[in-house]
């Protein structure tokens, strides 16, 4: 009975302790290369929005296969563009108090036409 007692004390302290502080998700890193846009589309005029879903790494790579689309387009380019650019994307990764944590986000992925952004002057 000893043994197990002390079996159950060494499984308790092996256990890592709950990081402890207040959680502030990943955030993209500003001036990434922009996704592609699909060349169809874009001769067409059409735009839209891809909403993604992934898990970013302590790092803030984005783990591998954990892409997902969380919101269509309802364009199967736009959605194939941004599922096929998502492993390139990099973050500040998601904190637990100081320490960097791994977790999910949701990331909206905009397809735009040049003269449709702020700021673009017509031709």
């Amino acid at each position: 009975m000893r043994s197990f007692g002390l079996l159950l004390l060494l499984c308790a302290c092996a256990r890592e302790a709950p990081v402890a502080g207040e959680f502030h998700p990943a955030v993209p890193i500003a001036g990434q290369d922009p996704i592609p846009y699909p060349t169809e589309l874009f001769s067409q005029g059409v735009e839209g929005e891809v909403m993604l879903y992934l898990v970013v790494d302590s790092t803030g790579a984005v783990i591998r296969d954990s892409t997902r689309i969380a919101k269509s387009s309802g364009q199967s380019a736009f959605d194939a563009a941004a599922l096929q650019a998502a492993p390139t994307l990099r973050f500040d990764p998601a904190r637990r108090g100081d320490t960097a944590v791994v977790a999910p986000i949701q990331v909206p992925i905009h397809f735009t036409l040049p003269d449709s952004l702020p700021g673009a002057e017509p031709d």
